[in-house]
């Protein structure tokens, strides 16, 4: 990103020389030495930093917001001396001098990281996603890639989903206030934290693993058929809502506690509605169906075959 300032350089802000670099942690001293070699290498002064501030822009900077930083507020960020300073006074200090905001974003990220981690550090260490095996496990690996991440809003990470993610469930599912993550929690999560490809689907492995030890192994009924009188196939889907509890989704987006879908598989069960053909061949494909789906089945056949229908005894004289 390159702005356009007829301005000239100098090492001289606001009457003032750059104070060296205050004692602090390792990160932060990266960062703050990157960032003045940048201006160096611009040429800049921070008042002229501050200038450029007002007309810079970039991908993730929420619409409707400035970069504008003051003087004070980009000197600050470089001095060491008052903690991590904020993302936006990194990006907007090197979207200024024209450097890399990767590089900047990275060197912010490891900071910030260093930061929460002396200052909260966590209960143990994580393990890497592909030994991850359950979901205690994979709670620490979630806290852990956030905090990687910057550890920003619960709100940001929702506007930076685009409303996949819910701000109080991602609040929720962080400080263990709710149950087990979904698997499309973990996979929009990850993604929010830039994570793509063959890393993503280890996370998306790693929900796989620890759903498997907390079924023993056992295969889920994930799918079954809803009676329609007419019209396209329904599905009811399983799934769970934020609170971790197992729920049915209609492929209309409505959710259907169990007990609810069990009393319509039990009418249907008895008798009192009837499958279609069509609905019927979709039923027969569905595999590990419930006791009530396969009663069900099985009372089809009866009404549908005239042979079930009468018993003939076989004579006791029969040849």
């Amino acid at each position: 990103m390159r702005v356009q300032d007829g301005s000239t350089g100098g090492e001289l802000t606001m009457g003032r020389r750059e104070n060296p670099i205050a004692p602090c942690d390792k990160a932060l001293q990266t960062l703050s030495q990157w960032l003045r070699s940048q201006r160096e290498n611009a040429g800049l002064n921070y008042t002229q930093l501050a200038r450029r501030t007002e007309r810079i822009r970039w991908a993730s900077l929420p619409e409707g917001e400035s970069a504008k930083c003051s003087a004070d507020t980009l000197l600050r960020a470089a001095s060491g001396a008052h903690g991590v300073p904020r993302r936006k006074a990194v990006l907007a200090y090197a979207a200024a001098c024209d450097a890399n905001l990767a590089e900047a974003d990275r060197l912010w990220k490891a900071a910030r990281y260093r930061q929460i981690q002396e200052a909260e550090p966590l209960k143990e260490k994580p393990k890497h996603i592909t030994y991850v095996r359950d979901f205690a496990d994979l709670h620490l690996a979630l806290v852990d890639l956030y905090r990687k991440d910057g550890a920003r809003s619960c709100q940001e990470l929702e506007d930076l989903s685009g409303g996949q993610l819910s701000h109080s469930t991602v609040w929720r599912v962080l400080n263990e206030q709710t149950g087990r993550p979904t698997r499309d929690f973990v996979t929009q999560f990850v993604r929010v934290c830039g994570l793509r490809g063959v890393a993503l689907r280890d996370w998306e492995q790693a929900w796989d693993r620890a759903e498997d030890r907390r079924t023993g192994g056992a295969k889920r009924n994930s799918r079954r058929p809803v009676i329609a009188g007419s019209g396209p196939m329904v599905y009811l889907d399983r799934t769970r809502d934020a609170g971790g509890q197992d729920m049915w989704k209609l492929s209309r987006k409505a959710v259907i506690p169990e007990t609810v879908l069990l009393q319509r598989m039990e009418e249907i069960a008895l008798g009192h509605r009837v499958l279609s053909s069509r609905e019927l061949a979709a039923a027969r494909s569905i595999q590990n169906s419930q006791r009530s789906a396969r009663s069900l089945l099985a009372q089809r056949a009866a009404l549908t075959d005239p042979r079930a229908r009468r018993t003939p005894q076989r004579s006791a004289h029969a040849s």
